[in-house]
């Protein structure tokens, strides 16, 4: 009898515990970085605009997947270096009233390499792009108490080829998260531009402006956070 049993025992197949493939959660496939800038203007265009400000927005993505250290990096951002404003009647007798606002811009795009000198909590890293600088001034009527200008006006518009060289640190929050530190360069070489003051309200009710040329060159000085896009999955 124990004999049986011992062979019947041995005759039983255990039911087998399905296989799952695990999936986890790799490094990002890229990365989309948005930032403040103050800038400083460089040389003449310095003693005449001073300190300004904008924004910056740059994606990176990774040509060599085993060499994560080396990025491909797209910038495009503005930097509002000068603005002035102006009260208006827009009625006579004067009851209706509104401002004038001119600013004067650079808009900027680039498309350079990116490496990251050293991986760990912080991230040091270089990088250059080459592109273009586009340098606007405009005036708008704006409502008082209201951000959206109305019957915009361009006075003066120049493209120039431009690049940039810059650096910085990124506190790693975590993988996917990043706080970015940085600074750049801005070769923008000669252009034409106009300053506070350069667009004159004439007495005859006409508008003269007095452009400017010359090296136009500035240093930005970026905060910002880096948010990991995509991923690849690891089975």
């Amino acid at each position: 009898m124990l004999l049986l049993m011992a062979q019947g025992l041995d005759a039983q197949v255990l039911p087998r515990v399905p296989e799952y493939d695990v999936e986890e959660k790799g490094p990002p496939a890229g990365y989309i970085d948005v930032a403040a800038l103050a800038s400083n203007a460089l040389g003449e265009f310095g003693d005449l605009v001073g300190v300004g400000g904008g924004v910056n927005l740059s994606a990176k993505v990774f040509p060599i997947e085993d060499f994560r250290n080396v990025r491909l990096r797209a910038d495009l951002g503005f930097v509002i270096y000068g603005s002035e404003t102006i009260p208006t009647c827009l009625t006579d007798p004067c009851r209706v009233m509104a401002d004038i606002e001119t600013t004067n811009n650079i808009f900027y795009m680039g498309l350079g390499p990116e490496i990251v000198l050293a991986q760990g909590r912080l991230e040091p890293y270089v990088y250059g792009t080459v592109g273009g600088s586009v340098f606007n001034t405009e005036s708008g009527l704006k409502e008082m108490g209201d951000s959206e200008r109305h019957f915009k006006t361009n006075h003066l518009t120049d493209w120039i080829f431009a690049w940039r060289a810059g650096g910085g640190v990124r506190l790693v929050i975590s993988e996917y998260y990043l706080v970015d530190f940085g600074v750049e360069h801005h070769g923008n070489g000669v252009a034409n531009y106009l300053t506070k003051g350069d667009v004159i309200d004439n007495p005859d009710g006409k508008v003269s402006i007095n452009p400017r040329r010359s090296e136009a060159n500035l240093l930005t000085f970026r905060l910002g956070m880096s948010f990991g896009i995509g991923s690849h999955i690891s089975r």
